[in-house]
């Protein structure tokens, strides 16, 4: 209804739970941040995204986060780390 309202984007957070079968890397109920937005490239999407994550942290915790993140590849991930979702804190590179 927003977008058919003239809004270009918006954002909601939602309640998520899973109808599927467990499994060990996923939780059966999860919050997500609901992103839509019209003719928008990558960087729009990932600048909106730290925007967000910087501003409710800041409010939250008081913690001043620096942006931009860090950004890598799906083929850098997959090389360096072996996943396409790679914890970078500990630099275990394979």
């Amino acid at each position: 209804m927003l977008m058919a309202a003239g809004f270009d984007r918006y954002y909601q957070i939602a309640r998520c739970f899973r109808d599927e079968d467990l499994r060990a890397d996923r939780q059966p109920e999860f919050t997500q941040v609901d992103i839509e937005m019209s003719f928008v490239s990558k960087e729009d999407i990932q600048n909106v995204l730290e925007g967000l994550i910087q501003r409710v942290w800041s409010q939250i915790k008081g913690i001043e986060i620096k942006a931009p993140f860090r950004r890598i590849t799906f083929a850098e991930a997959t090389s360096k780390y072996g996943s396409d979702k790679p914890d970078t804190r500990f630099g275990l590179e394979i």
